[in-house]
């Protein structure tokens, strides 16, 4: 169950990951410059909104999710003990 559980995380992580790259680095094709800027607005605004909320999910869900505290533990090891060839 909580294999699971972890799988589901990661798996809304993903997908609201590519939500928002496609928010943000989508190209707008309106010919009209009202609604060219207006789709600019709002899409770019709604990838820097999920990309906050990816954050907070990612936060909270690190404290409890035994995947992501691997996950963060392993990140803090190479960051402690750097690879000697990648200084």
């Amino acid at each position: 169950m909580n294999k699971t559980i972890s799988v589901i995380r990661l798996a809304i992580l993903f997908i609201l990951s590519g939500l928002a790259l496609i928010f943000i680095f989508g190209e707008e094709q309106n010919e009209n410059l009202l609604a060219f800027f207006f789709h600019v607005i709002v899409d770019k605004g709604l990838g820097i909104g999920l990309c906050f909320y990816i954050g907070r999910l990612y936060k909270r869900w690190s404290r409890v999710d035994p995947w992501l505290k691997a996950y963060d533990k392993m990140c803090d090891e190479v960051m402690d003990n750097p690879n000697p060839s990648q200084l």
